[in-house]
């Protein structure tokens, strides 16, 4: 065999293997997108990242491989290896992976919160604890509230009513230096005339 016939079938087997590994690297990415689902901007943004470094494994294989060659073999090699990979592994892989990791998750999910149920049970009782404070409290609002309203109206009405006494003894003063006046005119009057 020659050593060119030997060299493009290393070439071949590197464009297979590489195959296998982008459609392995996107088969962790369906398992990181089924352990924390995501909305389709970051599935958009990750299959950009994907294809991107994709298509550099892929230059930086045919330039290193083949002096920057483009052969028609290397793709099918890839294409080959990575439809092989696909229809035999990947499903399976992901399945299992996604799963377990899930599986997991929940397990370690279920034990914190039997851990933390002391935790919540004494957080439940602050909050009734709370809120009966909270109720006691504005009640006692309430009450405080009635009584200050209650001793603002009754000095409210000793002021007006020791207003109105003061004005009532006013009047009456006036009324009685009125009265004293005319009193003493009407004398003064009767003088004159019986001086007269």
């Amino acid at each position: 065999m020659s050593p060119v016939i030997a060299g493009e079938g290393v070439f071949m087997l590197h464009s297979f293997l590489l195959g296998v590994i982008i459609t392995f690297i996107y088969d962790l990415f369906r398992i990181f997108r089924r352990i924390i689902p995501h909305g389709w901007f970051l599935l958009s943004l990750e299959d950009l990242v994907f294809w991107v470094l994709a298509t550099a494994g892929i230059f930086y294989m045919l330039y290193y491989e083949n002096n920057g060659m483009f052969r028609w073999f290397s793709v099918i090699g890839a294409g080959t290896g990575m439809f092989l990979y696909k229809k035999t592994l990947s499903a399976a892989l992901v399945n299992l992976v996604s799963g377990a990791v899930n599986k997991l998750i929940a397990l370690i999910g279920k034990i914190l919160w039997k851990l933390s149920a002391p935790i919540r049970f004494l957080w439940r009782k602050m909050k009734v604890l709370a809120g009966r404070c909270a109720r006691r409290a504005a009640r006692e609002a309430r009450i405080r509230r009635r009584q200050i309203k209650y001793r603002l109206t009754a000095w409210e009405k000793v002021i007006k009513m020791r207003l109105c006494k003061r004005r009532e003894k006013r009047q009456s003063k006036r009324q009685n230096k009125e009265q004293a006046a005319k009193k003493l005119s009407g004398k003064k009057l009767r003088r004159g005339e019986a001086e007269s």
